[in-house]
């Protein structure tokens, strides 16, 4: 019994640490003011074959990376993984380019048309996205 117990606490435990949000620069990534984004990966943690990936909104500075709501980078197991969560979160893909310098392949992502993120709804009235003014 209390093995059992043990293993649905830690399956509770596990599944509560998954469900964290994605961030950038403290902005929950559905709710970028853009319409255009710029991703690529960086090599993640050492000896790992996971990968941390940056963020570029035209908000110059610093490339951020995406991270949890404690501000500790998110290792992803592939750009596929970051692609399918940024599609739940507005984008699609529109082009990969590779770059000659270094071979980092560089992602280049499109706002979708009409995406209302579930954020953004409050009481079930939903909130349009302005493409002009960048805002909601």
């Amino acid at each position: 019994m209390k093995a059992k117990i043990l293993l649905f606490a830690l399956f509770a435990i596990g599944s509560i640490s998954l469900a964290r949000a994605q961030y950038v620069n403290e902005t929950p990534i559905s709710e970028l003011d853009a319409d255009y984004i710029r991703i690529w990966s960086d090599s993640g943690p050492l000896l790992s074959s996971k990968i941390t990936v940056r963020v570029d909104w035209g908000n110059g500075g610093r490339v951020p990376q995406i991270t949890d709501d404690r501000r500790r980078a998110i290792s992803f197991n592939g750009m596929i993984a970051v692609l399918n969560m940024l599609s739940k979160e507005g984008f699609e893909l529109l082009e990969i380019v590779r770059d000659s310098k270094d071979e980092t392949e560089i992602f280049y992502l499109k706002r979708k048309e009409g995406f209302v993120p579930f954020s953004a709804s409050r009481d079930g009235a939903s909130v349009e996205y302005d493409t002009r003014t960048h805002s909601r």
